[in-house]
């Protein structure tokens, strides 16, 4: 993306229309289209929103850990941060697509682009308003503070609709590809995969399979799983939309939340048991399989590679930001990575390796990009919506499941097309999201809500590391006590702060 690397992006527009000296040139155009893409989503909510899962914990976020636990309200600095950030952004793209048809610098190729861009943007910020609270207010122009004021709640359907097209006209006029010193702009191809997404949360499985088909063969998984999540590999064919940073100019500081003690981290967000169990043994069993030869007291060997450039565990061997091998120690009480050994290490004994940058200044600042979309998901859409339609069949394993395993490193049996039973079949593709997407935008967290399984994986407690310090839980460590209640908790309450201000917006039920 033209200067999409560099501190343009993060320029405060001019928000007002009375700005006589903007919007005239087609640098006006782009470092307002630039700023609006630093909207699509802020570091800690790519990362944070997985400690809301029964992927991760984070101690050191408190209003992130309250929504995991339960014990939240409309009060919550996350709930009302979340609402009043996408309606800022919304505000922006409103004055966007008021302004762009007065720039007279550019072409009408490239104005063309430019709303398509925006549109996408738009949309993807009412689909997690709509996502998370359900019926939320809908505004596709400026308006005043005292218009704001008066706001009522559009339902979600009306919102959806427009979603839909205003996605489906971005396909129209956004481009395939881009040049080289464009790239990182929303494509095409990033159109019709948010689109796809947005139909299966929505159960309308046929839509979603027939977009993503759309895409098959023209994007290809990378060869390597853990080195896709590194800096020299981010214009990998792969990868269809980022986050944008770079070294200096644009950087966010997560890896310092993952990294362990011994580099310079805090584990503010660590992986949790849970997470780790779900991956199967090389050859595709799950661990609890008599098939899958697991062995509890060598727990790391002869699993799924894709757990090993995930998470950090204990007898981890990786490159320290020096460029020598290092050896991770997550033991109880070892200095200074073990289990609870201090405030800074891991209370679950996990760390993330997924994000490490080993290039990142001051071994915390990272200017490595974060992947919002990439075609693994849109295989895993594919075969979820074909096995939810009752077709999915062994091309599909193929062109799937089957090619994300070969690419991870999975054998044998794990390869096979386990046959049409649909059952079987949707516990495969649950499971293959969750290890394959781990940690990334939020996936779990929203896969758990649509498919109404939260009650079930966000109750009781979490676990970390085997201690044998108790002998509840078969003596793994007990982390966090959860609760959810299905009557409420799907949708987050509207922000007090909203309501306090405006008697015109309702609650979701039971807040």
């Amino acid at each position: 993306m033209q200067v999409s690397c560099s501190s343009d992006l993060d320029l405060t527009p001019y928000d007002s229309q009375s700005e006589l000296t903007f919007w005239q040139t087609e640098e006006d155009a782009n470092v307002y289209l630039n700023a609006i893409y630093a909207d699509l989503m802020n570091a800690d909510q790519y990362l944070f929103l997985n400690s809301l899962s029964d992927d991760a914990y984070t101690k050191g976020r408190e209003e992130y850990r309250n929504i995991a636990s339960g014990s939240y309200g409309p009060t919550n600095g996350v709930v009302t941060g979340v609402w009043s950030g996408r309606y800022e952004a919304i505000r922006r793209t409103n004055i966007f697509f008021n302004n762009i048809d007065n720039v007279s610098e550019i072409t009408e190729e490239q104005r063309v682009s430019f709303k398509g861009q925006a549109r996408f943007i738009r949309a993807l910020h009412y689909f997690y308003l709509t996502e998370l609270y359900g019926d939320v207010p809908f505004i596709t122009d400026e308006i005043s503070i005292e218009e704001s004021l008066n706001l009522e709640r559009t339902d979600e359907a009306t919102i959806l609709s427009f979603i839909y097209s205003e996605l489906n006209q971005a396909i129209e006029e956004l481009p395939r590809t881009y040049s080289n010193e464009e790239n990182g702009r929303i494509t095409r191809g990033a159109a019709i995969a948010l689109t796809s997404r947005i139909h299966l949360y929505h159960e309308e499985y046929q839509e979603a399979a027939s977009l993503a088909q759309e895409l098959l063969g023209e994007y290809t998984l990378f060869p390597d799983y853990g080195a896709l999540f590194k800096t020299e590999n981010e214009t990998a064919n792969e990868i269809i939309l980022s986050l944008q940073y770079v070294p200096v100019d644009r950087e966010h500081n997560i890896q310092y939340s993952l990294i362990p003690p011994s580099l310079g981290g805090y584990a503010n967000f660590s992986p949790l048991q849970e997470l780790v169990d779900s991956y199967p043994t090389l050859n595709g069993y799950a661990i609890d399989d008599p098939m899958a030869n697991y062995d509890e007291d060598a727990p790391y060997q002869n699993r799924d590679p894709r757990l090993k450039a995930t998470i950090i565990y204990d007898g981890y061997q990786m490159t320290g930001f020096d460029g020598n091998q290092v050896t991770i120690n997550t033991a109880p009480g070892v200095a200074p990575d073990g289990l609870n050994y201090s405030s800074n290490s891991t209370p679950t004994g996990y760390y993330v390796h997924k994000f490490y940058d080993p290039m990142a200044r001051n071994q915390t600042n990272s200017g490595l990009n974060l992947i919002l979309i990439r075609y693994a998901e849109v295989l895993l859409n594919y075969a979820e919506a074909k096995i939810e339609l009752g077709e999915f069949n062994e091309q599909d394993w193929n062109t799937t499941i089957r090619a994300l395993r070969e690419r991870a490193g999975l054998q044998g049996a794990a390869l096979e097309f386990p046959g049409t039973n649909q059952d079987v079949l949707r516990e495969i593709v649950r499971n293959e999201r969750r290890i394959e997407l781990a940690f990334e935008a939020g996936h779990r967290f929203f896969d758990i809500r649509r498919w109404k399984i939260a009650e079930d994986v966000l109750e009781g407690w979490t676990h970390g590391i085997k201690t044998d310090e108790s002998t509840a839980d078969d003596g793994y460590i007990r982390v966090s006590l959860r609760t959810f209640d299905p009557s409420r908790h799907y949708l987050w309450p509207i922000p007090q702060s909203e309501r306090d201000i405006n008697n015109n917006l309702t609650q979701n039920p039971n807040w």
